[in-house]
């Protein structure tokens, strides 16, 4: 361009050129633009706004905003304006967080006008032609067409796009960009929609951390609220490693800087499955303070009815949407966090701080302005784009990239769906105008296998009828499942020898149910304006729930989960499986709960406490941290309440899923305990055996506390305080307090305190000290045959500072028995009494009691119980398993009973060993079929200890017998038996042993009709006074025989002596194994005030105690059972068998 001969001179790309002359118009203005009318402006939000322009009508004029507008959050942009009727419009933003006033007659800006007149030579014709008028674009090289990889600058976009796309993409772009579009069968469909991901496709470019350039920044408004510090948890060696590389990466990603704030919240590692470790801030006690930002979340109802009218959608999600939005400045102090080295803040939203949803709403909201609810929607980070034809969906998808280019976000290539004709989105599937639910939300429900036991049917009817009230002429429906009700007296499930199925009415109702409830005849559309529930259980089998909406009629299902456990989360106690249905229900739903407050309901009443305080279980306490972004609360409901998802947990369908953090970190209250040494820095170094022993017990000590009776108003941790000082840390202090320090000045000094020894210094030359005593510079030494010499040592408490000292301490003694003590304190010292003392003392020692082995038989002899007067009078009871693998009927446990006369048994198999399966087993298998008997005994397991077994019991008039504590000698008759029938079991079952349940029953039934060695004869002819008939038995033709009148004394008599003879059986056999039960056993027995050490029945590891106390007998309960008192903590008492018992004598 020569500006001198106004000439503009253009080259194309074959090397001819034309020159064009700028002729530049002889009229140019400038003018005023003021505010018509006043006006104002909501917030967050754009507006057309009428000014009066004193100018001639005309078009192309360009708009400069006032200065006055430029540093205000209030923005009117450069543009070119047509002026009518001495009018124009101008677009007017308020960014801010309040409505905006403007009067009228403000000043906005000016306008002005150029006109261009461009003429031309063609290059391709002999002549020269004058083109019409037209106007010229001034283009610069400017830096926002840059190239952020090369830094390249271009004149325009399009050319910025084009080299982009040739040069700088990376290759894996351009497979996203394919994978995106290839589901497109039409090659020219294909190609425009590739031509905008092309242009944009710096969206999906995550080479580099981005923040979006947006003027809203993330508030954390906590009012006056001092500044919480909690300090960081001590970590180990390779936990610091790890947070340094964590931080280091947000450090380079612009995430976090460095910090002197006054605030502090800790760090959390957890390790997620594939080994990557996840860096989390628990942010809960900055969130209680927080203040609740109420912006409103779109109703999902209105998203559906913008959805419904489309043809062509297109979703979106965003990259790390949290990390991408700018955190305000003056509030970046609260996210503080410190680690080893040093104190950090983020600079970005991090995740778990409270009101993330909806500054991230609001944000989106105002990016997409005026496109929302025309074509665009969003509802979190969940961004849906709908056209009703190709064409439009192409420049609507170009606008939307436009906007999210321009403000710098990234989206994820892996949640995006472009240009489809249906949609999944916030949970139901959206095709041409129809609406429903995924499959995904009504599979738990609608693929529930059909009921195989009358018990699962009406499990499902209980279920259903929760929903009765949205169902009409349900008690029609369902009348054919109604007959299935336990407390009805047609329920066949006693009845029915052979399989169970159900007829054809049963399983037409059945599946008429099913569809009902997952049609919108009972489920609803989600109403964020209601408020959410979602309803949870847990089983052995799986887990189930259902997310609900409550009506001013009642609570409507919206989406139902089913799923099953791994055999590693079958093993899981009923809190973890509890908390786990929580927890994937909750992510499941994601999209409706992310945002909102919701109820969670649970029947497990621990977990009310889970969000309040941290959880001692590290699964729970994991889960928590999860969990911490939900804004929810956890009620206690009862089970009958909780129907449908206890059905849903009990006939799982969706399959089993590891959890995706199985492997975690320790937290805070683990780490504090494995590390901690503060209180022991004062030590000496010979006491550090001691410390780390100390610690490893006191970490166990919680569990084998459980077996204490412990009274409520004790401090458990006075309990463990207790335990461990007194069996560990009482070495440590007596070794500091040892007087002798080897000295053989402080040797000679006591000797002459000491008569007899000064004795025999005065006389040394009797035969009876002449060959055993000598004196050595004044030190009266003793020696042997054979040995040197050693000092003599004095009454007193020196000779027990020796004994310390070459017993406990861990450079001399370590502990080592008698022998062993005693050859190592002769080879250096001698006094008169000193194997009797060191007998003693090494007999006395607590520590060595607690952890020596005992290597002989437990001590004492057998006690047989006596045998009952009568079949039926004492019943044995107990569960076994779990059993491995779980049956094809999903049973793991197998629940017996066995008459102690006539060792006849009863066994079934069951999923669980709760005690209300134990209350109907002996309701309904045992007292109905065969009477009630006198006594049960049973162990001491929650299942039989429970009120509602106890109130069977005593309703019925039955006497409930415990076993010992950690005796299963009392009950060997059940736990013998077991040991047989797992054996017959196993050589009955298949290959995979699934089916051992359906073989049970044979093993039984041959175990009560075989001969049994102990009573002489059959169990069944014991029972019923007849020989059993076996299936194979040849039997005689039916003869009829005329019975005698005495028929039925006879039989009375012949039961009688087969009792008889039974009991002379058992009582001989129990005299047998006693013989040899009792051979090479000790038979202590123990008086009152003695003291004594209880065996530690919960070691697990080999460093752990092997003994617990000391304790005090305070009363003789049985031949063989004692009670016992702790002799420092007075409440703590336990039932013992003398088993348990060794004997213990204080020094």
């Amino acid at each position: 361009m020569d500006i001198s001969t106004q000439r503009l001179t253009l080259q194309d790309t074959t090397g001819q050129t034309t020159t064009t002359s700028l002729i530049q118009s002889n009229n140019t203005s400038c003018c005023t633009v003021r505010l018509l009318d006043q006006i104002t402006i909501p917030q967050y939000s754009e507006s057309v706004i009428k000014a009066a322009v004193h100018l001639p009508d005309s078009s192309n004029l360009l708009f400069e905003p006032s200065s006055s507008f430029s540093q205000k959050a209030v923005v009117l942009p450069t543009a070119l304006i047509k002026v009518t009727n001495s009018q124009t419009h101008l677009t007017i933003i308020n960014t801010t967080n309040h409505p905006y006033i403007l009067p009228s007659n403000t000043c906005l800006g000016t306008v002005s006008s150029s006109l261009l007149i461009c003429a031309t030579t063609s290059p391709y014709q002999s002549q020269s032609t004058q083109f019409r008028s037209a106007k010229i674009r001034h283009y610069s090289l400017n830096s926002s067409h840059k190239c952020y990889v090369c830094h390249q600058k271009f004149l325009s976009q399009n050319n910025l796009f084009h080299h982009l796309r040739v040069q700088c993409y990376p290759q894996e772009l351009r497979h996203q960009i394919e994978t995106l579009t290839q589901h497109i069968d039409s090659a020219s469909h294909r190609k425009k929609i590739q031509d905008v991901l092309w242009k944009y496709g710096k969206l999906f470019d995550l080479r580099q951390p981005s923040k979006i350039n947006i003027t809203v920044d993330h508030v954390i408004d906590t009012g006056q609220h001092r500044p919480i510090y909690t300090p960081p948890y001590r970590r180990s060696p390779q936990d610091h490693q790890t947070i340094t590389a964590e931080t280091d990466k947000l450090l380079k990603q612009d995430s976090i800087e460095p910090s002197t704030s006054p605030w502090c919240s800790p760090v959390v590692l957890v390790r997620k499955k594939d080994g990557t470790t996840r860096f989390c801030v628990d942010y809960r006690k900055l969130n209680d303070i927080t203040v609740k930002d109420s912006f409103p979340l779109p109703r999902i109802e209105d998203i559906f009815d913008q959805l419904s009218q489309s043809t062509y959608f297109t979703t979106l999600d965003f990259k790390n949407g949290y990390f991408q939005i700018p955190l305000a400045i003056h509030d970046r102090p609260k996210t503080a966090f410190s680690t080893r080295d040093n104190h950090y803040q983020f600079k970005v939203l991090p995740q778990g701080v409270k009101n993330g949803p909806p500054t991230f709403q609001r944000i989106v909201n105002q990016i997409l302005g005026p496109a929302r609810w025309k074509h665009c929607l969003a509802y979190l980070d969940d961004v849906v784009i709908f056209s009703r034809t190709f064409d439009d969906h192409v420049s609507h998808l170009d606008e939307i990239f436009y906007l999210l280019h321009t403000h710098n976000f990234r989206l994820s290539f892996e949640k995006c769906t472009i240009a489809t004709d249906s949609i999944n989105y916030l949970g139901h599937h959206i095709c041409r105008g129809e609406i429903r639910p995924n499959n995904d939300n009504i599979r738990g429900l609608l693929e529930t296998p059909t009921p195989t036991t009358p018990k699962e049917i009406f499990r499902f009817l209980k279920g259903a009828e929760y929903y009765r009230k949205f169902i009409s002429n349900f008690s029609r429906i369902a009348s054919p499942l109604y007959k299935y009700n336990p407390s009805n007296s047609t329920h066949p499930s006693n009845t029915k020898p052979t399989i169970f199925t159900l007829s054809a009415d049963e399983q037409a109702a059945f599946e008429q149910i099913k569809h009902i409830l997952t049609t919108d005849l009972v489920l609803r559309l989600p109403n964020n304006q209601l408020p959410f529930k979602i309803q949870t259980d847990a089983s052995q089998l799986g887990i189930g729930a259902v997310l609900l909406q409550t009506y001013p009629e009642g609570d409507r299902p919206i989406c139902y989960m089913s799923k099953k456990l791994t055999p590693a989360q079958q093993r899981w106690s009923p809190i973890e499986q509890e908390c786990y249905a929580i927890v994937k229900a909750v992510e499941l739903w994601h999209h409706y709960l992310h945002g909102n407050h919701f109820i969670l309901e649970s029947d497990h009443k621990p977990l009310e406490a889970l969000m309040r305080k941290s959880q001692t279980n590290d699964k729970c306490e994991r889960w928590r941290l999860r969990l911490q972004s939900y804004n929810f609360t956890i009620k206690h409901i009862k089970g009958k309440s909780n129907t449908m998802p206890d059905y849903l947990s009990r006939s799982p369908v969706d399959h089993a899923e590891d959890d995706i953090d199985d492997n975690v970190m320790p937290t805070s209250a683990s780490i504090s305990t494995q590390t901690d040494t503060s209180d022991h820095d004062t030590f000496s170094t010979s006491s550090i055996v001691g410390m780390v022993t100390t610690r490893s017990r006191s970490r166990q000590l919680p569990q084998s506390d459980n077996h204490i009776t412990t009274p409520p108003n004790t401090n458990r941790s006075d309990v463990q305080n207790h335990q461990s000082t007194s069996s560990t840390s009482k070495t440590t202090t007596d070794s500091a307090r040892i007087g002798y320090t080897g000295a053989i000045d402080q040797l000679k000094q006591a000797q002459q305190k000491d008569p007899d020894l000064q004795y025999i210094a005065n006389h040394l030359n009797d035969n009876k000290y002449i060959n055993s005593y000598l004196l050595q510079d004044g030190l009266l030494m003793h020696y042997e045959q054979h040995s040197k010499p050693v000092p003599c040592v004095p009454k007193g408490e020196i000779r027990n500072d020796i004994m310390k000292i070459y017993h406990d301490t861990q450079a001399n003694g370590a502990h080592f028995g008698r022998d062993k003590t005693i050859k190592k304190i002769k080879a250096r010292y001698y006094w008169n009494t000193m194997n009797s003392d060191i007998t003693n003392y090494v007999k006395s020692c607590i520590r060595c009691n607690q952890n020596n082995p005992i290597r002989c038989k437990p001590p004492g002899h057998l006690k047989p119980i006596e045998p009952p007067e009568g079949v039926w009078h004492l019943l044995s009871m107990d569960f076994h398993g779990p059993i491995t693998p779980t049956s094809r009927r999903g049973n793991k446990y197998i629940i017996s009973i066995t008459d102690v006369l006539s060792k006849f048994v009863i066994a079934k198999a069951v999923r669980d060993c709760t005690a209300d399966t134990a209350a109907r087993f002996l309701q309904e298998e045992v007292i109905c079929k065969y009477g009630t008997p006198k006594c049960v005994l049973t162990d001491n397991g929650t299942h039989f200890t429970s009120t509602m077994m106890e109130h069977l019991l005593k309703r019925l008039g039955i006497t409930h017998l415990y076993a010992t504590p950690y005796h299963p000698q009392t009950n060997g008759q059940i736990e013998r038996f077991n040991s047989t029938m797992d054996a017959k079991i196993a050589a009955l079952s298949n290959q995979y042993r699934s089916d051992w349940d359906d073989n049970l029953p044979f093993v039984i039934f041959n175990y009560n009709t075989s001969y049994h060695s102990t009573i002489k004869t059959i169990p069944f002819e014991l029972m019923y006074g007849r020989s059993p008939v076996l299936p194979f038995d040849l039997q005689n033709p039916n003869v009829s025989l005329q019975q005698s009148s005495h028929y039925a004394q006879n039989i009375v008599k012949y039961i009688s002596h087969l009792t008889n003879n039974a009991k002379t059986n058992i009582i001989h056999a129990q005299h047998q194994y006693k013989s040899r039960y009792d051979t090479n056993r000790s038979n202590p027995t123990y008086s009152i005030n003695d003291l004594v050490l209880i065996k530690n029945i919960h070691s697990r590891h080999k460093f752990d105690i092997r003994y617990e106390g000391p304790f005090r007998i305070i009363r003789r309960l049985g031949v063989k059972t004692y009670l016992v008192q702790h002799v420092k903590l007075l409440d703590l008492t336990r039932q013992v068998t003398v088993d348990l018992l060794i004997p213990v004598s204080i020094r």
